[in-house]
């Protein structure tokens, strides 16, 4: 099991200026060469959707401060929402993954055994 580093929620910019997504984020201690993210949605607006802002803000307001490059540096998960669930088949969380290119894509992943 995975010890807590930080935590902190965080708001993200969505299509409604007015209404914005609101996250929360727990690092854990790194069982391997990688810090553990958790990134959890506590709005109604999709996480996925907005996964390009998010990880900016991420590695503005977190990673940069601690010279650290998110997908060179962390594995990131994803807690999906229940309108999110939906979309993808009832999966709970995906691992979010970025290639050279800097395109993201998503893999299924257990909770059980990230934290």
């Amino acid at each position: 099991m995975n010890s807590l580093l930080f935590e902190r929620d965080l708001l993200y910019p969505t299509q409604n200026v007015i209404d914005p997504g609101i996250l929360h984020v727990k690092l854990l201690s790194p069982a391997n060469s990688r810090i553990p993210v958790i990134i959890e949605s506590k709005s109604m607006h999709s996480a996925i959707e907005n996964i390009n802002t998010i990880i900016d803000i991420l590695q503005k307001e977190i990673f940069d401060r601690i010279n650290i490059k998110i997908f060179e540096n962390t594995l990131v998960y994803l807690k999906l929402n229940e309108a999110d669930k939906l979309n993808y088949s009832g999966v709970d969380c995906m691992q979010v993954i970025s290639n050279e290119d800097d395109v993201i894509t998503y893999r299924p992943a257990d909770m059980e055994y990230i934290v």
